[in-house]
Parts: structure tokens; C-alpha cells; sequence
């Protein structure tokens, strides 16, 4: 009988409730159980607020994951003091945590997924200490973005161009990220893992009557949703509506809420937030086309947003790009609708596209949910992550990969 993995997944706080990041977090970790792995989730501190986090476990079980918030509460103390002291409780109870389970034979890998080149140190140390592999989840390129203090830029270089070289293995998102990988440290073993989505939730018919598209993202990506409202308003069609479903802090929500009342069509505009998954899902469902407009810039190349996945799963018609990983798994009118350029005249054309060809719109979404079914299924994914991470031997040459092609 083989020997049971264990894995502890660690790096971003928040686990079980958050957004893209969480997501993946709990998918491959879902994925890994379902190959007879021992997964546990830990997470430093809380990020919810009182309110919030206030009725969820420290530890527990969330489906088919265990997770554990080392801080020993699962929400974020509104009191200055009281944050850090269990910021610093976390931090001392997860090294603990991780020396405990080595003692037990009961530490095989640590995966890390983390946006800060400090936590990789961290946690590619404790790997090493503990005589666990460690593997870097790469899925953000922090290149030149504006708005951070000199200590977050010197962090996001460190982790651009660093944070790989001190992990067993990398798994990247992207073949932009894969490339980078390989071209600065050609002995790394690594593997493209792109977005993950559990298609069994979508297994669902939407049945919202109102023909709408449907945008979903977070508040901070404003320019996105500044060209998807003036590509909208470009239409000049009130009888398909304009829904976006964001989140964020009150400020960021605040400037979207001011840009659709300033729109002349504000009144077929509606912002939905802090839905349920559910709910979230039935949009997704009952949608006429999903739009996810990528800009020609380092970080959307690199990236590969989650909501692909989802919109994918949901059988709609997507909208989007020529950016990034979007050209290895979509062809423009055959399981996507593909714009240029990210301006909102190329962006109005492809939703002009499905106004007046409502019957292909149904035939690209069958095609898009083959995509997804064929590359983002959350079980087949955590079997090759599986795999990956099974190989304890010292891999002197770069696993080998393919770039994906298009699905037709």
C-alpha cells in the first residue's frame, strides 16, 4: 500500500473564505485529497473583520480540507495592539505547527502561496529545516506596478525575479512566469498549473430572464471596469443590461458607484457585491456573455485570472482579449469572442457580436465549457500536481512541458 501524503499549504491568510488566491488554495488542495493526500491549510491570522470571522473555527474541516488559523482566531481585532500580538502568535505558532508534524512523519511538502518574497524566505527555511520540499505556487508579476513605498517595490523585485531560485519545485500559473523560470534557473523542476474551477458547482441552468452581461471582479481593477462601462454605453442598447459583481473597500466601491451614475445609461447598469457563492454562480448561469478585458501590460500577461475558469464552467459566451495565456486555450469565434485591443470600440464590437447573434452565443459557450473541462477540472489538476510533488528524487533537468494549444 502506497504511504499517505501529507501536505500543509501555507502563505496567504484568510483560508476558508477569500477570493482568487483562496480559491486556488482550496482547489488544488480538494484535488490533492481526492489522490489520497493529507492536506492542511494554514493561515497566520485572520483577515475577516469581527463581525465576519467571528463564526468561523480556528480549525476544522471545510470541504474535505483541514486548515488551522495559527493565531488561534479566525477574524482580525479591530485594536492596533491586539492585531499584532496575534500576527506575532501566528507566525510563532506556525513554525511550531510545522517542527510538530515533521516530529510526527507527518510533513511530506509545503506548498507556498504568498505575494511577498519575505514569506517564501520564511517558508522555504522552515521547509528545509524540517526536511520537507517546498513549492512555490506563482501566480503574480508585480514588473514595474506604481503605488507601492520603496520597501514594497524592493520586496516585488526580490519576488519577481528571486523568490523561485530558494523553493524545491515551482509551479507557475502562466507560461510567461514558466519562462521566467526556466531562463534564470534552467535546473528548477517546474510545472504549469493554470486556473482551476470545480465544475460540478456548475452543473446548473441559469433561469434570470433579463439578457444581460455580466463582469466580475475586484473594485481595484477600475480601469477594467471603466472600459467595460464605456463599451457598454457604446452599444447604445438598453434592452441588454450591464451587471458587475465586485468587492472591495468602501472607497474603491465608492468610485465605481460614481462612474455608473455619471453613465447615461446608469439606469440598466447594476453592481452587485458580497454575494454568495450560489448566487454568484446563478449570474454566471443566466448571463448572455461574461467579460474579462485584459490589458497589454507585464501583469496580465503573466496572469491567468481565476474568473476564466468560472466563466468557462458556466457554459457563457466569454469575452475578452488577446493577452496573455488567452491565446493558448481560446480562438476568437470559435470558444471565445476575442477583442484586439483593450479599448472600449474593440470591446463594444464583440458585444454587438452576441446582441445579434444570440445562437452562436450559446455554441461558444458549449465550446468553452470543453475547455475548461479539458484543462482547468480541479481533479485532474490535483493529480498532476500530485505527481509533481511525488517525485522525491532530485530532478536535475526541467520537467518538461508543452504550451497549450488552442481547444478545437
Amino acid at each position: 500500500m502506497e504511504a499517505v501524503m501529507h501536505i500543509v499549504y501555507v502563505g496567504y491568510p484568510g483560508f476558508p473564505v477569500g477570493h482568487a488566491q483562496v480559491e486556488r488554495q482550496k482547489l488544488l488542495a480538494r484535488g490533492l485529497v481526492a489522490c489520497g493526500c493529507e492536506v492542511t491549510v494554514l493561515s497566520r491570522y485572520g483577515v475577516l473583520s469581527q463581525s465576519k470571522g467571528a463564526n468561523i473555527n480556528p480549525s476544522g474541516l471545510y470541504e474535505e480540507v483541514r486548515y488551522c488559523f495559527t493565531s488561534g482566531i479566525a477574524y482580525r481585532p479591530d485594536s492596533f495592539l491586539l492585531r499584532n500580538y496575534y500576527k506575532l502568535k501566528g507566525l510563532v505558532n506556525e513554525a511550531r505547527l510545522l517542527w510538530k508534524l515533521r516530529s510526527e512523519k507527518k510533513l511530506d511538502a509545503v506548498i507556498i502561496t504568498t505575494n511577498s518574497f519575505y514569506n517564501v524566505l520564511f517558508y522555504s527555511l522552515l521547509a528545509y529545516v524540517c526536511q520537507a520540499q517546498s513549492i512555490l505556487d506563482n501566480v503574480e508579476y508585480w514588473g514595474q506596478r506604481q503605488g507601492s513605498g520603496l520597501l514594497q517595490r524592493i520586496d516585488h523585485y526580490l519576488y519577481d525575479n528571486h523568490a523561485f531560485r530558494f523553493t524545491t519545485k515551482v509551479i507557475c500559473i502562466s507560461n510567461y512566469l514558466l519562462d521566467i523560470v526556466l531562463k534564470q534557473a534552467p535546473q528548477k523542476p517546474v510545472l504549469k498549473v493554470p486556473v482551476i474551477v470545480d465544475l460540478a458547482k456548475f452543473y446548473t441552468n441559469g433561469n434570470l430572464r433579463e439578457p444581460y452581461f455580466l463582469f466580475c471582479g475586484s473594485a481595484s481593477y477600475f480601469d477594467t471596469i471603466r472600459l467595460i462601462i464605456e463599451a457598454y454605453e457604446l452599444l447604445g442598447n438598453t434592452t441588454y443590461k450591464l451587471y458587475i459583481v465586485s468587492s472591495g473597500p468602501k472607497h474603491l466601491l465608492d468610485r465605481v458607484k460614481q462612474r455608473i451614475a455619471q453613465s447615461t445609461y446608469q439606469g440598466s447598469i447594476q453592481l452587485f457585491s458580497e454575494l454568495k457563492y450560489d448566487d454568484l454562480i446563478l449570474l454566471y448561469t443566466s448571463s448572455k456573455a461574461l467579460l474579462i478585458p485584459l490589458m497589454n501590460s507585464e501583469q496580465d500577461k503573466a496572469r491567468f485570472p481565476h474568473k476564466i475558469g468560472e466563466y468557462c464552467a458556466s457554459s457563457k459566451t466569454i469575452i475578452t482579449t488577446k493577452v496573455g495565456e488567452i491565446k493558448y486555450y481560446f480562438k476568437d469565434k470559435y470558444n471565445a469572442l476575442i477583442a484586439e485591443k483593450a479599448t472600449p470600440k474593440c470591446f463594444a464590437e464583440k458585444m454587438n457580436f452576441i446582441i445579434n447573434n444570440p445562437e452562436l452565443g450559446e455554441v461558444l459557450g458549449e465550446r468553452s465549457f470543453a475547455v475548461a473541462k479539458q484543462h482547468f477540472d480541479h481533479l485532474k489538476l490535483g493529480r498532476k500536481v500530485y505527481k509533481f510533488i511525488s517525485q522525491q528524487e532530485e530532478v536535475k533537468t526541467p520537467i518538461p512541458y508543452q504550451v497549450q494549444t488552442i481547444y478545437y
